[in-house]
């Protein structure tokens, strides 16, 4: 076995094709199928499961890819460990952010920090929490922003903020220091982001959704400004995480309380072997500066289980 033949695996991996790994890969695909079926021939297991339309890793295979990928990106990140001990601040951090953070937390802390180290570059991906974790995996991105906490095998995460979570209503007007209790808010009408976000999950995690009507109007989205929107025009009502309040005009934010008692966790995850973790670690320090003071701990309150689900 050798470093080559694994990373043929994580390709095929990647890409669930032998055709298409092979043409990545420069090579024919009867070479590739060789040189898969050496490994597994090695190491004593069936790799990937080849009775299907799309190449897939088996139940063993799965783990061990994982730990091929963990070995691979290692050797692959030597130069910016080297760059890490004498704490050169360069190259590129790839960052992917779930869209109910990227367009309220980027601007917070961007234009600071790029003005603080002229030769670092950053690529912001907007993609949904398993796209990120995948990615992260694979080695196509260095890191994500997402609602944590998350288990997953390789992944370690480094707690940024806590976000509490406000009710906003079109047709109620709240006092500046009113909260709200669970039990007390109205889900008649509640406007909700599409199945498989994250944020939807804690939602209902805290609520009990089974209460809402079912509405004239299926609106189907992923933005919390679609959420707001559609409040301010069609009426009801939704739910918001912190974040997304600051950037409430006055009257917006008469319409808004605080719900008692739950915040949303958000935390920075990578792989635990990348080579950039010096960048991660200014990264990190400069968003939680940048982050209003009272949002950097959670005090007494619960954190909401994002849901996400422990596929690997």
């Amino acid at each position: 076995m050798n470093l080559q033949q694994l990373e043929y695996a994580m390709m095929l991996e990647k890409l669930g094709s032998f055709t298409k790994a092979a043409q990545s890969l420069n090579m024919t695909q009867p070479a590739l199928s060789l040189q898969i079926k050496n490994l597994e021939n090695e190491i004593g297991i069936a790799l990937f499961d080849r009775s299907k339309g799309k190449i897939e890793p088996t139940d063993l295979g799965l783990k061990f890819l994982l730990k091929a990928g963990e070995i691979v990106m290692a050797g692959k990140q030597l130069k910016e460990y080297a760059y890490s001990l004498g704490e050169v601040h360069q190259g590129v951090l790839r960052l992917g952010i779930i869209p109910t953070l990227s367009p309220f937390l980027v601007p917070l802390f961007a234009e600071s920090f790029l003005d603080k180290y002229p030769n670092l570059h950053i690529e912001v991906n907007e993609m949904l929490t398993e796209q990120i974790l995948q990615q992260i995996r694979l080695g196509e991105l260095d890191g994500g922003i997402i609602s944590t906490p998350v288990h997953r095998q390789g992944i370690m995460t480094i707690p940024l903020f806590y976000e509490s979570f406000y009710f906003y209503r079109h047709d109620k007007t709240y006092k500046s220091n009113e909260t709200l209790k669970v039990s007390n808010i109205d889900l008649s009408d509640l406007w909700l982001l599409e199945e498989g976000n994250c944020f939807r999950d804690q939602i209902n995690d805290i609520c009990s959704l089974k209460e809402m009507k079912s509405a004239r109007l299926n609106y189907r989205c992923s933005s919390i400004d679609s959420l707001i929107r559609m409040v301010d025009s069609q009426g009801g009502s939704t739910i918001l995480p912190e974040l997304t309040t600051l950037s409430l005009d006055v009257n917006q934010e008469q319409h808004l309380a605080p719900i008692e008692d739950k915040v949303r966790e958000v935390g920075f995850i990578t792989r635990k072997l990348t080579g950039k973790e010096h960048l991660i670690k200014i990264l990190t320090e400069s968003i939680k500066q940048n982050i209003p003071s009272p949002m950097r701990n959670r005090g007494n309150k619960e954190v909401v289980d994002p849901a996400i689900p422990t596929n690997w």
